[in-house]
């Protein structure tokens, strides 16, 4: 069983568009999903059983440093070796939202709009408004639908391709 740890619904919706063509073939299922401490807390709780009957995959977003959230999953992969990826791109800080609202063009109305609220709320209030808000503000608002569905109709381009091998070399030997 192949089993793949992400942080919510929008991380599962993307890596079901990405192994769409395995659903049906593969026998996988997602852990984690209640954010990024559900990702390493699932981490720690693998046994050697866990990791010798079965193969596991980690997503967690950079969030505030690439760099930071790398040291971590380096320690805890010292003990289970379990290979992970992080978000936007592996290299960079930010998350999931980042590398979809990337995609979005710079004059959308929509996010204009956000942006300009998002500035208001950051002058008047000591609360950051993150990226998620923003990607279901447009996706609901341009596409009325919530950002899990979005994603499942999303046509993937090449800044996808580093996560897409990892997930394919998953389910080598399994067809």
């Amino acid at each position: 069983m192949v089993y793949i740890i992400v942080e919510g619904q929008t991380d599962k919706a993307l890596i079901k568009n990405i192994l769409s063509d395995k659903m049906e073939k593969t026998d996988f299922e997602f852990l984690g999903l209640k954010g990024d401490g559900s990702v390493t807390t699932t981490l720690k709780e693998l046994t050697p059983h866990d990791l010798s009957s079965n193969t596991y995959f980690a997503i967690i977003d950079a969030d505030k440093s690439f760099t930071s959230r790398e040291k971590e999953m380096d320690a805890l992969n010292e003990t289970n070796k379990v290979p992970f990826y992080i978000f936007p791109n592996h290299k960079d800080n930010g998350d999931l939202e980042t590398l979809l609202l990337s995609h979005i063009e710079e004059d959308n109305k929509t996010i204009k709009c956000f942006d300009e609220y998002k500035e208001c709320v950051d002058e008047t209030v000591e609360k950051e408004i993150d990226n998620k808000a923003k990607l279901y503000a447009y996706t609901t608002l341009e596409h009325n639908q919530r950002p899990e569905k979005y994603i499942k109709d999303l046509t993937l381009g090449s800044n996808f391709d580093i996560l897409k091998q990892k997930l394919q070399t998953l389910f080598e030997g399994t067809n």
